[in-house]
C-alpha cells in the first residue's frame, strides 16, 4: 500500500478535491493522509479544518502558520514558518508522494520542503495564468518541483510542457471543480433558506479577493465594487463570502462587513463546498474575481461577472463577462448578465474545464504514478533540443 499525503490550505481548494480525497481514502491500494494548514487553522477564516473532519476525513495533523495579511512582509513570515514546520514534518513522516493543488502562497513552502526531502509531488491545476496575483508565479514554481501533472485544459497541458516538463508526465484530465458542480449532492433552495435566511428576493453571490500585482489601491478596488452593488440594492439581494487570506484581505473584509451591516446583506466567513455551489445555483450569478467563477460556476449555467485582472489569462467560457474594476463597468456587466440575449447564451453554453469522468481519470493517473518506478532524476524537457 502506497502512502500518499494531501496538504490543504484553503476551503476552496479542499472543496475541489473533496470527491477525489474520498475516493483515495476508500482505495485499498492507497494509504491517504491529510494535513490541514493555512486558512483552515485560523479562527478568523472559520476554522474550516472542522469541515474536513465533519466530512468524514481524519486529519493526520494541523499545522497553523499564523497568517497575517497586513502586508507582504507578514505573508512572507507565514510562508517561512510554513516551510520550517513542513520541513520537520517531512523529516519525521516519509511518504511515497505528496499531492498539491494550485498556487496558494502557503502551498509553495510545502512544495519546497517536499522537494528538498526528495518526495515526488503530484500537482493539479498547473499551467494556468492569473496575471493579477502572485499566485501566477507560485503556480509555475510548484510545477518545476512536481513529477506528475494533472492539468485542467489542453492549453494548460501544453504550457506545462513548455515549462520543460516531459509530456509523458503531463495529462489533461479536466477540472474536478467543473465536475463537482454536477456531481456533489447540493442542498435544496428550501434547505438553504432554513439555514441562511430567505432567498425569495433575486440575489447575487459576491466573492472578491485582492489583486496583489498591480498599482490599483485595494481600498479603491473594493469601493468601486461596493458602489456598483449599492446602485442595484433595490433590485437584488447580495450574499458575500469571505475573501482568501491574500495580502490586504483584512481591509476587504472590514469594508464588506460594514457595507453588509448598513444595507442588511449577508456576509458569511466560510460555508461548505456544497452550500457554496448550491447558493450560486439558485442565484442570478457570481460577482467578483474568484477562480470558481471561471471553473465551477459555468457548469451550473449561471453567469459570472469577472472583475479586474486577478484571473487575467485563464481560459474562459461564454458564461463569463469580463469587466474592469470600475463602478460603471461592474454595474453594466451585472445588467448585461440578466439580459434576454445573455440568458439565451447561457442556455447553450459549455464549460471549457468540463470533461467526462474527471474523478476516474485523476484516480487512475495517481495510482499509476504511485505504483511505477520512482523517477530518480527529473530532466528538463527541451521543446527543440539543439
Amino acid at each position: 500500500m502506497k502512502k500518499l499525503l494531501y496538504v490543504t490550505g484553503s476551503r476552496a481548494e479542499y472543496g475541489i478535491m473533496k470527491r477525489l480525497l474520498s475516493a483515495l481514502m476508500h482505495d485499498e491500494d492507497v494509504d491517504l493522509s491529510i494535513v490541514a494548514t493555512g486558512m483552515h487553522c485560523e479562527e478568523k477564516y472559520g476554522l474550516t479544518y472542522k469541515q474536513i473532519e465533519s466530512d468524514g476525513f481524519c486529519l493526520h495533523k494541523r499545522i497553523p502558520i499564523d497568517i497575517d495579511t497586513t502586508n507582504n512582509a507578514a505573508i512572507l513570515a507565514s510562508m517561512s514558518l510554513c516551510q520550517t514546520q513542513f520541513g520537520q514534518y517531512f523529516h519525521d513522516h516519509p511518504y511515497d508522494a505528496v499531492m498539491l493543488l494550485g498556487d496558494r502562497y502557503e502551498i509553495l513552502p510545502v512544495a519546497i520542503a517536499a522537494a528538498m526531502h526528495n518526495l515526488p509531488i503530484i500537482h493539479l491545476h498547473g499551467g494556468e495564468k492569473t496575471l493579477g496575483n502572485y499566485d501566477e508565479f507560485i503556480r509555475h514554481a510548484i510545477t518545476k518541483m512536481s513529477k506528475l501533472h494533472l492539468a485542467s485544459t489542453e492549453t494548460y497541458r501544453k504550457r506545462i510542457i513548455q515549462l520543460g516538463e516531459n509530456p509523458a508526465s503531463v495529462f489533461n484530465i479536466g477540472a474536478l471543480g467543473a465536475e463537482n458542480s454536477l456531481s456533489l449532492p447540493l442542498p435544496t433552495k428550501s434547505a438553504l433558506s432554513t439555514k441562511f435566511g430567505s432567498l425569495d428576493k433575486p440575489y447575487f453571490m459576491v466573492v472578491f479577493h485582492p489583486e496583489t500585482l498591480n498599482d490599483f489601491p485595494l481600498s479603491r478596488q473594493i469601493e468601486e465594487l461596493l458602489s456598483a452593488l449599492y446602485q442595484l440594492k433595490d433590485q437584488y439581494d447580495f450574499i458575500f463570502i469571505g475573501s482568501n487570506s491574500d495580502t490586504g484581505s483584512n481591509e476587504i473584509t472590514e469594508k464588506i462587513r460594514l457595507f453588509c451591516h448598513h444595507n442588511q446583506f449577508r456576509f458569511m466567513t466560510s460555508i461548505s463546498p456544497e452550500e457554496y455551489l448550491s447558493l450560486i445555483k439558485y442565484s442570478q450569478g457570481l460577482v467578483g474575481n474568484s477562480s470558481s467563477g471561471l471553473i465551477e460556476v459555468p457548469s451550473l449555467l449561471v453567469p459570472t461577472i469577472n472583475i479586474g485582472d486577478r484571473q487575467k489569462g485563464r481560459v474562459k467560457g461564454d458564461t463569463v463577462i469580463d469587466c474592469r474594476c470600475e463602478e460603471k463597468d461592474i454595474y453594466q456587466a451585472v445588467v448585461l448578465s440578466q439580459s434576454e440575449t445573455f440568458q439565451n447564451l447561457l442556455a447553450i453554453s459549455t464549460n471549457p474545464y468540463f470533461q467526462d469522468n474527471v474523478l476516474e481519470a485523476a484516480l487512475e493517473k495517481i495510482k499509476c504514478f504511485l505504483s511505477s518506478e520512482p523517477i530518480k532524476y527529473k530532466d528538463f524537457y527541451d521543446l527543440n533540443p539543439s
